[in-house]
């Protein structure tokens, strides 16, 4: 497949811009159920809401496409102007689903595209769901697709993984033409950690280099805003790990190819109450020679930090501990709390929540409303945990 689409192939131009972000936080602050000024954030360039829309959960197609369309305009009319998708969340469906979306609130006036953050992601080989009716058929897929068409070599592939340069370039394709866009605001690569223990510390430098050179380009050529990487366990594990991934590395890397005009502005890791790593181990060896946990490294960098799995798939639900929901009595419900919990957190930009259903939008977003609370008190919650013999509280 050419990392160049078709001319037949209509993409919605324009992109998230700091104007257009901004006009979005101050229609939300003035609106009928006004949000409070730091329900967004502006690490960068665009003004993010502190709760994002993900859209891994569901079966592909069918009633999870409808969900998925139908909630767009309500969390878009509410405060969410950030959205999380991937090329493999659902077998590329959930794209699909929010493009079409994202095109209907565009053409009913619900937000202009300046306004609305568009996150996707890639590097997992994904099958396309109209081609995959089952493994079998996946496999076929993914070899017909990827391998047979010259796109990577079996070499570039780990665990299902590659950071490619000319894969990602298609990857980036594939993701622009399910969202109908001409320019995805942010790209994240997933999981580059899996590559570690394959290329050794130098070989996993030189081929993210190659990958940070190609999503510059793609930046130049008006495809993706800005890139980052997606990652679960890499940024979490101590630097004794063979996964381990050094955030002063990754910024160096970035550096070495961008100079310092790069475009590495994002990060998205698992964070919450039951994956506290992110903001209690200190996994991160910094230039000073000490050790923080990774938000705390990010400080001051301009990153944006996406918090995925918030609810842990929606297995907190129901599970918040009753000293975290006394922690935040602004919080109406556990699940709240929850949230609450993670956007409070030093250096988080925005919760990413799978949401299909408009009670749950309507529940999640009444923290728009709300102000995020003193960073201390995730704090002294995970020293709590820790006091009590519960690290994962």
């Amino acid at each position: 497949m050419s990392t160049e689409l078709p001319s037949s192939v209509t993409l919605l131009g324009g992109r998230a811009t700091r104007e257009g972000t901004r006009r979005y936080v101050d229609r939300m602050l003035d609106g009928e159920r006004p949000a409070v000024t730091d329900h967004f954030a502006r690490p960068d360039e665009l003004w993010l809401s502190s709760i994002a829309l993900g859209t891994l959960r569901g079966e592909p197609g069918g009633v999870d496409d409808l969900l998925y369309r139908s909630v767009l305009a309500d969390a878009l009319t509410l405060g969410l102007n950030v959205v999380n998708t991937a090329l493999s969340d659902r077998y590329q469906t959930s794209e699909r689903a929010i493009g079409h979306a994202l095109r209907r609130a565009l053409h009913e006036g619900v937000i202009e595209r300046d306004e609305v953050v568009i996150v996707s992601k890639g590097g997992a080989l994904t099958p396309d769901a109209e081609r995959a009716h089952d493994y079998t058929s996946a496999q076929r897929d993914l070899v017909s697709t990827y391998l047979d068409s010259g796109i990577l070599d079996p070499s570039e592939v780990t665990r299902g993984h590659s950071i490619a340069p000319r894969f990602l370039l298609d990857q980036i394709a594939r993701s622009r033409r399910n969202l109908g866009l001409e320019t995805i605001d942010y790209y994240l690569v997933q999981e580059p950690e899996v590559h570690l223990k394959e290329l050794g510390v130098n070989g996993f430098r030189d081929a993210l280099a190659r990958a940070f050179e190609a999503l510059e380009e793609a930046v130049q050529r008006g495809w993706i805003g800005a890139y980052g990487l997606a990652t679960w366990a890499g940024f979490l594990v101590p630097d004794s790990d063979r996964s381990h991934l050094g955030v002063v590395d990754v910024f160096e890397t970035a550096l070495d190819v961008g100079q310092s005009d790069h475009h590495l502005r994002a990060i998205q890791l698992p964070y919450g109450l039951a994956m506290g790593e992110g903001a209690a181990l200190e996994s991160q060896l910094g230039p000073d020679g000490h050790s923080r946990a990774i938000l705390e490294s990010l400080t001051d960098t301009g990153t944006v930090v996406f918090a995925s799995a918030p609810l842990y798939g929606g297995r907190l639900v129901g599970q918040v501990p009753d000293f975290v929901r006394r922690a935040f009595p602004e919080a109406r419900t556990a699940t709240q709390a929850a949230l609450q919990f993670v956007r409070s957190t030093l250096n988080v930009t925005s919760a990413v929540v799978g949401m299909r259903e408009v009670e749950h939008v309507e529940e999640n977003l009444f923290l728009a409303g709300v102000p995020r609370a003193s960073a201390e008190i995730p704090r002294r919650l995970f020293a709590a945990a820790t006091d009590t013999g519960d690290a994962r509280a």
